[in-house]
């Protein structure tokens, strides 16, 4: 009754469902490990692992029975990859910057809908977004309304060109609106590359600690700049009226 039971139940459905469970698991290994890699990593982890996979199936459908010394080619085979993806990943192999890893990771983006929002779509200067037409028009001011549901400074960032660093950093403001120099930098926001949408925290500044009015510009691009001025909701629709 036992073995019955197994050939009829067992075997034809449980069997085939680990299966399933067990390639479902691989692939989501494989899959993390390269999202969570630079992309030179994730190219090599991917050839290798393509490679790894074709000499196991290779190796398994010319074999009628495969002794022990055979299955642990084919576990090697299929989990040093990983293992070695895994440790470049996590730094225990080559000297990776900081900046470059998790490259291929999109996080979703969390931003309040009312964060204020920045844009680039050349490297010549900074533009903000026509929410009717799409627009990005070229701009030299940014009267920002913070958002009520984020205390620290916050706000969007669009880079719209492709492959190629931007950011706004925001520094104290030396000369006036007219004839405008970066101070003192006053928030640490990093390069990133287009096509990208990154929203930028501060740990320890709010809209408040701001002067009135302040330098902003791209550290990759310094003729990239403008002065920002913080205001408030109705302030922004008086100035966009007139």
């Amino acid at each position: 009754m036992n073995h019955d039971f197994r050939s009829r139940v067992i075997m034809p459905i449980v069997l085939p469902l680990l299966v399933l469970a067990a390639v479902a698991g691989f692939v989501g290994i494989v899959a993390a490990v390269l999202l969570w890699n630079t992309n030179p990593g994730a190219l090599m982890v991917a050839a290798v692992t393509a490679g790894g996979i074709l000499f196991t199936v290779s190796l398994a459908s010319s074999q009628d029975r495969l002794d022990a010394p055979r299955r642990g080619v084919l576990v090697l085979a299929a989990a040093l990859p990983l293992l070695v993806g895994g440790a470049i990943a996590a730094g225990f192999i080559g000297d990776v910057p900081d900046e470059e890893r998790k490259i291929n990771v999109e996080p979703l983006i969390t931003a309040p809908d009312d964060a204020p929002v920045m844009a680039a779509e050349n490297s010549s200067e900074f533009c903000l977004i026509d929410e009717e037409t799409g627009d990005c028009e070229p701009t030299e001011s940014w009267d920002v309304v913070p958002s009520t549901q984020e205390e620290q400074l916050a706000y969007v960032f669009e880079n719209l060109e492709a492959g190629v660093p931007h950011n706004v950093r925001i520094a104290e403001l030396e000369g006036d609106a007219d004839d405008p120099s970066p101070g003192e930098d006053l928030n640490d926001h990093e390069l990133v590359t287009g096509v990208t949408t990154d929203y930028y925290v501060s740990e320890d500044l709010t809209w408040d600690d701001l002067p009135d009015q302040w330098y902003f510009y791209c550290t990759a691009h310094p003729n990239m700049e403008g002065v920002g001025t913080v205001v408030e909701d109705g302030e922004a629709d008086a100035d966009a009226d007139a």
